[in-house]
Parts: C-alpha cells; sequence; structure tokens
C-alpha cells in the first residue's frame, strides 16, 4: 500500500513539474520582451554636454520642433528630385 501512494505521489509531482515547463514561453527572445521603465522627461540631463538647467525632455521638443519646420523644405526637395521608373 506504501508502495503504491508513493509512485502515485511521485507520478504526480512529476506530471506537475513537466506541466509547468511547457508552460512556460519557450521562445528565444522571451526574455527580451521586457519591458523597459520609461524615461523621466522632467529630470535633469547628466551628460556633460548638457546645458545649465536642461532636462531630458528638451532634447525631444528640440527634435520634434526642428522636424516640423524642415517639413516643407523636405517636402519640396522630394518633389524637385527626378523620379526614377526603373525601381519599385
Amino acid at each position: 500500500m506504501r508502495h503504491k501512494v508513493f509512485t502515485l505521489l511521485m507520478a504526480f509531482i512529476v506530471a506537475s513539474l513537466s506541466l509547468g515547463a511547457y508552460g512556460a514561453d519557450q521562445s528565444p527572445a522571451a526574455h527580451v520582451k521586457k519591458q523597459r521603465k520609461k524615461m523621466k522627461m522632467d529630470e535633469p540631463m547628466t551628460t556633460p554636454m548638457m546645458k545649465q538647467g536642461m532636462i531630458k525632455g528638451d532634447v525631444k521638443n528640440s527634435a520634434n520642433r526642428k522636424a516640423r519646420e524642415m517639413q516643407p523644405m523636405m517636402e519640396q526637395d522630394e518633389k524637385s528630385m527626378p523620379q526614377d521608373k526603373t525601381k519599385p
């Protein structure tokens, strides 16, 4: 009797351990999908190239402003370029 109980208990443990392994994500990139913490844009910058009182969001805001300013010029340049019909 004791032997049968022990065998059933071991079978249950082995089955539960093997099912737990199959439930996990087995893809090679599973550990890469972890989300990063969002950068706090109102923190001061800590690089040697920063200006006094500069925060992290200033760089992004400056890039967005420059892109808006350059957009009409970029569109004008694209229109003035000859269209190459041979490339897909």
